[in-house]
């Protein structure tokens, strides 16, 4: 197991850009999902369009994968938007969700002050990184259990120059950039944020790299409106906006989902 020093401890309740809000009252819908969902800048295209079409508003919380996963657990959400697969169907087959559906994907990408060339797969490029400066989001997120599986499979743990934050995807990709250290992130949270920083992305199309987005129903009182969010994410109208969400006509995510991904019996 890697062994770093948390420098910040995670921040569970976050500023939310554009027309999101921090969570202030019990009205409409609680959703628990990802920081890179939302730094990526798609739910701010996809919640008004939902509110106008039925009238519910969706308060948000971003925390990582494994946080969000606990608050489901724990009762304390509507529903979550989750990305990290095998830890989603263990939540599902341990009876804490009722349905799993996966609407959108994108890629993970290495972040660094070059691009990597030479590399066949991102577990090569990280075993070239050993004794490099790494930014971790060291927050147990579905972008930091991806991190881990490929340091896993390079055969190697990183050196002493490892930096695990606690912290979200934004937070990673900045730190990153002001000490010209290298980060995973997901694909759609890079292009939002690439023209203020002076890093460089390194993409491999393969399975290791794949990054499905998971939208998953809870059992709770709200459960006639997060149905109707569940079933807006999978709608053509939603998936319009997903496949269509560009910056410098370059698109962040895909809609549906790919076709090598872990399933569940839901």
């Amino acid at each position: 197991m890697i062994r770093a020093i948390t420098i910040v401890g995670l921040i569970l309740f976050s500023g939310l850009s554009g027309c999101l809000e921090e969570v202030e009252d019990s009205k409409g819908l609680l959703l628990a999902t990802t920081t890179s969902m939302r730094d990526s800048g798609l739910l701010d295209e996809l919640l008004p369009a939902f509110e106008r079409a039925t009238g519910i508003h969706v308060n948000v919380v971003a925390v990582g994968t494994g946080a969000a996963l606990n608050l489901g657990e724990n009762g304390d959400a509507d529903l979550l938007i989750v990305h990290s697969p095998e830890k989603e169907i263990e939540f599902i087959e341990n009876g804490f969700g009722i349905s799993r559906s996966t609407f959108a994907w994108n890629r993970f990408v290495l972040i660094g002050p070059k691009q990597l060339y030479g590399f066949s797969n991102a577990s090569e490029a990280f075993s070239s990184l050993e004794n490099e400066c790494f930014i971790s989001r060291g927050d147990n997120s579905g972008t930091h259990i991806k991190e881990l599986k490929i340091w896993e499979m390079a055969g190697i743990e990183p050196g002493k120059e490892y930096l695990s934050i606690g912290q979200g995807m934004a937070s990673a990709l900045n730190m990153a950039d002001e000490l010209q250290c290298w980060t995973l992130s997901d694909k759609g949270t890079w292009l939002f944020r690439s023209n203020k920083l002076d890093l460089e992305a390194t993409s491999w199309n393969d399975d290791l790299t794949l990054n499905p987005y998971s939208i998953i129903q809870l059992n709770g009182e709200n459960n006639e409106d997060s149905l109707r969010f569940n079933e807006f994410l999978l709608s053509f109208e939603s998936q319009q906006i997903i496949n269509n969400y560009s910056i410098n006509g370059q698109t962040l995510f895909n809609a549906g989902q790919p076709n090598q991904l872990p399933s569940s019996n839901d």
